[in-house]
């Protein structure tokens, strides 16, 4: 792959990563030995517990060290090659005022909040570079059709709704022309420089499409700093690999394609909810080329309670466990690489550790409850075995990413039940019909949305108590316990900011977007616009 992760920044423009450091890369071989350790000690028949629950242990641990490694094998393929010169030279020629493509730059929009979706559509307009920016509504809402009016951009509303967001997309694809089309969601407000910083990189025509992370500003809860902290971790340390093996792929917003790439498999997918990755994968099956853009280039909003969130990954792992099961993803003479199949794959044994963390929330109950334990060895073995490998895995993430937050720990444990049942409607083939995450959340307040998560605390609570009352073997009943009780605590987290409503606020406020003005900026050159109904 001749096209590079890296890329200058632009004024005004922070990096979503930094390269990869040299402790990472010895704490990462420091982990797969640990995860060595740990899997024989686990294979070894001397330890062997019950078949059964053996079993399970061993599917569910070997699950997280083959999702583990496929992570670290990308982590340390971390893209960090300059951009090429003539992408260079084409956004010097740019920024001189040399002639600009036809660009159509997409808001797509069903339901959010008019001033949310003024906001996103005012700085798409006035972005630098002459475009035209098209307010693309799925919700019919007039309130929007006076905010495009009176921005001055494009309205593209039609009837039916067919397909949903991708269905969208294609519409406003049928009624503009442009040679790129940038596609931005409508809670994510584009950085001024978005179009000089992406456009360059389509240098090489046989890319079809760049795409730029998703940043998120609303820290205020738990819900929104632990799924943007998952977010940042996925983008600065997951995506420069990708970008390696030609198989970074497409999230729905702050991506600009090729017109052309996008007409050659009719437009983007409509054949799932997770329109996005769908796009990608028939785009590589046809040997078009992606980039990723390592700069915060738009920012937009986390969801801010917890049914907004579960929706939300309610979707995502529909997506990723469609791809697994039916992607068809090392069927022969399908056009991807060795790599891009295995990058692609990754992406749904991600939502497939859900099972096993929900396998490791059992395992205490069930010992503390009737004395089963799916390895027999004493704490002080087990322990030698399992805390370096622990420790590592912690390690990796904490070295490159500078650290991380325990609310990205709590709100990916909280969605494990969800992830299940993603995984069973993909199975029933019933996936879940696709719904609009409701940005920045509405404090909505519900314990239902969290009953397999309540009912995984009373059985861990009540496991305590036996354990300890009945307790035969101290040192593995302690374990247990101490390990029960951190279950208990995170369960409860979650289980709280959603009867709250993700009311429990962190001190910082969140950062707010500037308002702009709805009449373009002095001197600006934006593409005439035709609005349309």
């Amino acid at each position: 792959m001749t096209t590079p992760s890296a890329s200058p920044a632009r004024p005004g423009t922070r990096l979503a990563w930094r390269p990869l450091q040299r402790s990472t890369r010895v704490a990462i071989i420091g982990a797969l030995a640990a995860t060595v350790f740990y899997q024989l000690f686990l294979l070894n028949p001397a330890y062997r517990g019950p078949g059964w629950l053996w079993v399970t242990m061993l599917a569910a641990e070997g699950l997280t060290a083959l999702h583990l490694v496929g992570t670290w094998w990308t982590i340390l393929a971390h893209d960090d090659r300059s951009e090429p010169v003539n992408a260079t030279v084409w956004r010097n020629r740019l920024l001189a005022g040399g002639e600009v493509p036809s660009i159509d730059v997409f808001i797509t929009a069903y339901g959010e909040e008019p001033a949310l979706v003024r906001r996103t559509v005012v700085a798409a307009r006035d972005m630098n570079l002459a475009h035209g920016t098209f307010l693309l509504d799925d919700g019919d809402s007039d309130e929007l059709r006076r905010i495009a009016d009176e921005a001055g951009v494009g309205y593209l509303r039609r009837a039916g709704g067919a397909h949903a967001k991708a269905g969208n997309v294609n519409a406003g694809l049928a009624r503009t022309d442009g040679e790129f089309v940038v596609i931005f969601d409508a809670d994510h407000v584009p950085e001024p420089n978005f179009l000089i910083s992406i456009l360059p990189h389509f240098q090489d025509p046989d890319v079809a499409f760049v795409q730029s992370p998703q940043s998120y500003t609303n820290n205020v809860n738990l819900v929104a700093t632990g799924s943007g902290e998952a977010q940042r971790i996925f983008y600065e340390l997951v995506c420069p690999g990708k970008n390696h093996f030609n198989a970074a792929f497409c999230v729905g917003t702050n991506v600009m394609f090729r017109r052309a790439a996008l007409d050659s498999i009719g437009g983007i997918w409509t054949g799932s909810n997770s329109e996005d990755i769908w796009t990608s994968i028939e785009l590589h099956k046809r040997g078009w080329k992606s980039i990723y853009v390592p700069q915060v280039l738009a920012r937009g909003l986390a969801p801010q309670d917890v049914p907004s969130y579960l929706k939300q990954q309610l979707r995502w792992a529909g997506g990723g466990f469609e791809v697994l099961l039916r992607g068809r993803l090392f069927k022969r003479g399908s056009g991807l690489t060795i790599d891009q199949r295995l990058q692609y794959l990754f992406c749904g044994t991600h939502y497939l550790l859900s099972m096993a963390m929900l396998t490791f929330m059992l395992f205490p109950a069930l010992y503390l409850l009737f004395a089963l334990s799916p390895i027999r060895a004493d704490g002080v073995v087990w322990a030698v075995h399992y805390l370096p490998f622990q420790a590592t895995v912690l390690l990796v993430t904490w070295l490159q990413s500078g650290g991380f937050k325990l609310s990205a720990i709590v709100a990916s444990i909280g969605a494990a039940p969800v992830h299940l049942r993603a995984l069973g409607g993909v199975l029933l083939g019933r996936p879940a019909k696709w719904k609009v995450t409701n940005a920045g959340g509405d404090g909505t307040r519900s314990l239902w949305a969290v009953m397999p998560l309540v009912a995984l605390l009373v059985l861990n609570v009540t496991a305590i108590v036996v354990g300890v009352l009945v307790m035969a073997d101290p040192a593995p009943t302690w374990l247990s316990v101490g390990w029960a009780a951190m279950i208990v605590l995170i369960l409860g987290r979650m289980i709280l900011e959603s009867v709250t409503g993700g009311r429990i606020r962190h001190h910082a406020a969140p950062p707010t977007a500037s308002s702009p003005s709805d009449q373009p900026p002095a001197g600006a050159q934006p593409r005439p616009v035709a609005a349309a109904a």
